[in-house]
Parts: structure tokens; sequence; C-alpha cells
């Protein structure tokens, strides 16, 4: 034992060992008793008052490991095996236990020692003395936080990585929060986390799809010069302020900066567009899965004109998508479509009128130039392009116009024309107030009243917006029609202000609700549109069933 150890009479520290009995002891020469700045080894000095010295440096004399990590530019070590967590996801719509995987890349300790007696080494802190030691580009995917796993200062204009979980981005999803979009049997909605996602796995899983990234162009008519963007005009969130734009795939890794990591193969059927065709016979039913027909133009294309289709090469849809499955309207399924037209005396308001250059123009202008006159006009247009597509098996048509209360114009009419059909509305001008749920009511009636095998039901409901009804009144139309053994869709037109929409916008994703309750039974989706001008109506009642296109969302930090 050293007298160090025992601290007996020394004011210092003794460098002798004596016996541990020895009751006191001078020593003959003292030693610093402070500990080492660099390890736990007392100081060297030999001159116990040399820890009274001020701004003194105590060091045991011996070499030192250097702790500092290495400074040279790039990442030491990139561990190729990913880490992988089980954690949960908690998001609108699912909570759900996924596998996290996250990329281990180090900066390595430095190697050099520091010299005895001093607090640093010289030069740069390296973790090897090997002058062609291996760094990797510090180059990270935006999405996943991964590494370029290439060498630092590579030759490759692409980075590259094996990329993992999106730990970097959230959901943006161009559709109502409680729809949201369904993933490999999940459902995901706008700003739910993208961690449980992969960036070398999602587009796949998506198949055909956009992404969506913040729009870089000073005005929007800049974008419609690139096939490979389209601008977003609606207010997409996060950050619903920034303008956004839909991206093709090819452009999204493009402007990543790293190389695409899915095969030629993929990427060849990611450039197409998403539109798929409507006919009933491409949706799931009895247990077979849906086998959608997809136009085969690129994605963001130029409508084309009916006359463009190729012989034998399929069909041009109205709203100019090519399909090469068979023309729709061939064998279209004529329907009992349920009208549920708003009269109240917001209707009554101009700012909204008959479309010009139709051929009924001046008979509804003469009657009823208003908002209601539009939807009049939309409602001829609608009625002639349906009579054209189905033929002799025409459509049954229900009229109801609903204020306080309902008013049946024809029920079940599949024998009138479409400028008979219009007679019959021009005499009802708007007045009163509203309730949407006698309304949908009286379209339960008449689903129950007028059931026929040979015509599914289609509930269409226009309004500018103010009404307000209870989910079950919504619910129960979607339980009539089950019961009869037919699926059924409502599709909710809003002609009105936009803050004005949550109650139509509320009808539809019940119905989406009531509509997955009962998936062996084949109806078009139920859907929300928004028609701010007489054109737009028209060509959002023709539109319907012409071609569809899924639910677009993509990841966005």
């Amino acid at each position: 034992m050293t007298i160090a150890d025992g601290w007996y009479k020394c004011k210092g520290r003794c460098r002798i060992s004596v016996d541990v009995e020895h009751e006191s002891h001078q020593c003959d020469t003292q030693y610093c008793p402070i500990p080492c700045q660099l390890c736990k080894r007392l100081c060297s000095s030999p001159n116990h008052l040399h820890a009274l010295e001020d701004g003194t440096i105590h060091l045991c004399g011996n070499p030192h490991t250097c702790t500092q990590r290495c400074t040279a530019p790039g990442v030491c070590e990139i561990d190729m095996a990913p880490e992988s967590i089980e954690e949960t996801f908690r998001g609108r719509h699912e909570c759900f236990q996924y596998t996290k995987y996250s990329q281990v890349a180090k900066r390595l300790k430095c190697i050099k020692l520091i010299p005895p007696g001093q607090l640093q080494h010289e030069g740069s802190h390296d973790h090897s003395l090997d002058p062609d030691v291996v760094h990797y580009c510090q180059a990270r995917c935006a999405s996943c936080q991964y590494y370029c796993t290439l060498l630092l200062g590579h030759s490759q204009q692409e980075h590259e990585t094996s990329h993992g979980s999106m730990s970097n981005v959230r959901w943006s999803v161009d559709g109502p929060d409680e729809e949201g979009l369904e993933v490999e049997g999940r459902r995901f909605s706008t700003n739910d986390e993208g961690v449980p996602m992969m960036c070398s796995l999602v587009c796949k899983t998506l198949g055909r799809h956009v992404h969506i990234d913040y729009c870089r162009a000073k005005t929007p008519a800049e974008c419609r010069v690139n096939y490979e963007v389209e601008h977003i005009t609606k207010r997409l969130r996060p950050d619903p302020d920034r303008p956004k734009d839909f991206l093709t795939h090819s452009l999204f890794w493009k402007r990543s900066g790293f190389k695409d990591p899915y095969s030629r193969e993929d990427q060849t059927s990611f450039a197409k567009c998403d539109s798929m065709c409507a006919a009933s016979e491409h949706a799931a039913s009895g247990g077979k899965p849906a086998t959608p027909s997809f136009c085969i133009l690129p994605l963001f294309h130029a409508p084309l004109g009916a006359s463009s289709a190729r012989p034998n090469q399929g069909y041009v849809s109205r709203d100019g998508h090519q399909f090469l499955c068979r023309n729709p309207t061939s064998v279209q399924q004529p329907f009992h479509i349920i009208f549920l037209i708003d009269r109240s005396m917001s209707m009554k308001k101009d700012d909204r009128k008959p479309l010009e250059n139709s051929p009924v123009c001046g008979r509804i202008r003469a009657r009823m130039n208003n908002r209601l006159g539009a939807v009049y006009s939309a409602l001829y247009s609608f009625w002639s392009a349906r009579q054209a597509a189905v033929g002799l098996q025409r459509d049954a048509n229900t009229v109801i116009l609903h204020a306080e209360g309902t008013q049946s114009v024809c029920e079940n009419d599949s024998t009138r024309s479409p400028s008979e059909l219009l007679d019959l509305l021009l005499p009802n001008g708007p007045k009163g107030g509203n309730s949407f749920g006698k309304a949908l009511k009286a379209a339960d009636t008449a689903i129950w009243k007028w059931w026929d095998d040979a015509r599914p039901p289609v509930i269409i409901f226009l309004s500018d917006g103010i009404g307000s009804f209870p989910d079950p009144v919504v619910r129960r139309l979607f339980q009539t029609a089950a019961k009869k053994g037919k699926g059924l869709s409502l599709h909710a037109i809003l002609f009105g202000p936009k803050m004005t929409s949550f109650r139509m916008e509320r009808m539809v994703t019940v119905a989406l609700d009531a509509q997955s309750k009962t998936p062996a039974l084949t109806s078009a989706p139920s859907s929300f549109h928004e028609a701010l001008d007489s054109v737009q109506l028209s060509q959002t009642f023709l539109g319907i069933a012409e071609s569809l296109r899924k639910t677009r969302g993509a990841l966005i930090q």
C-alpha cells in the first residue's frame, strides 16, 4: 500500500512505499494530489504546491486516447443490415403494429494518441491512419433519412441507398379525411405519419399513382407546359397555404437526387394514367376481385376527342381517356336514377345561369334564369347523354324537388324524352326553406316503391349546401337496397359556396361507410362534387360513371 492511499501526515503524495502500520511519515518528495484532466490517474507533478497555481494543467505523464469523433468529411461507417424496432402506428382511422427500419450510420472515434504532457494531439481527428481510408457520401434521402451508400465524392450522378421507413413525411390525401386512402388494406388520412411505409416499396403498393410536392413555379400557368406536373387547385394539407403539384413518379425521383429503386417494368407502369374504365364488369363482385381497366395514355395527358380512338383499340371516354376494353356505352347498365333537387329560395340567386349554346337555353331562361335554371339545363344534358348511351334500355327517372317538404315531379319514368322531362320541371321555381332529411326519406320510399332488379338505384343529391339530416337516414337507404340484393351509390353535388359543403361531404362519408359494410354488392363508390358554375355542373353530371380514378394521395415533407 502506498502512502497516497493512506495519507498519514504527508501533505503531498509520497513516491515511496511504507508498511501500513507506520503511524507517521514525512515524505522526502511530494507530488500533486489532483487527478489527471484526461484520465483518473493522479497528476505526476513532483511539487504539491503545483495544485495551488492558477491555470494549472494536471496530467499523469502518460499518453492518452483521443475522445473526439473523426472530423474527416463524409460518414465513417454504415451498417448494411438495418436496425428494426417494433412500433405502434396511431392514425385517424387505424392503430396497428409495424416494424420500423432505420439505418445505423456512425462517425467513429479518433484513433490518434495524445502525447504525454499534452491536452490534444496535432492535426485533424481521424478514425484511421490509413491514407486510403473509406468515407461514405453525406447525402440523405429526404423521406427515410438513409445516407447514400456510395463513396464520398462518387462520380455517379445519382445517389444510391437501400431506403427504409419513411420517418420524415406525412400523408396528403386529395379527398375527404373521413374517406382517406386505402393502401394494402390499411386506411390513411391527411397528416397521418408515413413511417409504416418504405421508400422502396410504397410506390409499387400504390400501383399507378402520383406524388405530391410543393409547387416550384411562379404561377400555375407555368405548370401547364410541364407534362410531368399537374397543378393542384385545391388547398391540400399539410401546410394548406402553400400551392402544391401532382408529380409523375419519374420527376419525383429526379428531384430527390436518388436513384429510382423500382424496376423498369414498374417505372413504365407508373408513368401511365391512373384513370379507370367505370364499367361494372371491372368491379369486384361475389368474392371475385376487381379487374380494373386503366387508360393507356401517359399520366397528365391532354383529353382525347372521341374520334381519336383507333379501330379495334378500345374506346375514348367522354372525359378523354382511352381504354382497351369494351366501350361501356355499348352495354351500358340502365339505372333507376333518383334526383333530389334543391328548390329552396337560395336557388333563386342569379350567380349561376342556364348553359349558353344549349339547345334548350332559350326555353329555360324565359322561365328561370337563375341557379335552379342552371340545374335544369344540366339535367337536360345528362338525360340526353344517358339516353344516347343506354339506347333502348332506358334509365328510369324519379325527380324529387325538396324545400321544407318534397314534391315528386315524375316517378320511375322510362318513357319520356329529355325535352318532355324538362317540360315537367320548368313550372317549378324556387320557394321556401329546406330539409335534407325529408328529401332522403322520399328517396328511400321511391327505392321500395319502384324496385326493379334490372335497374339498380342511384341517388343524385343536388343542393347549394344549406340543410341538415340525421346520419341514420342515409344508412337506411343502403340497408333498403341491400335487402333487395343490390348495391347503391349516392352522388352529392354542391352548387353553392364551399363554406356550406360540410353537410353534403358528411352525407357522402356516411354513404361510403355504409357501402363498405356490403362489399359483395357491386356499385360505384359514392362521391362528392363541387360544381362552381353552370359549365362545371353540367360536366359533373356527365362525368358521373364516365371514368373512375382512385383517390389520389402521397407522402410529403
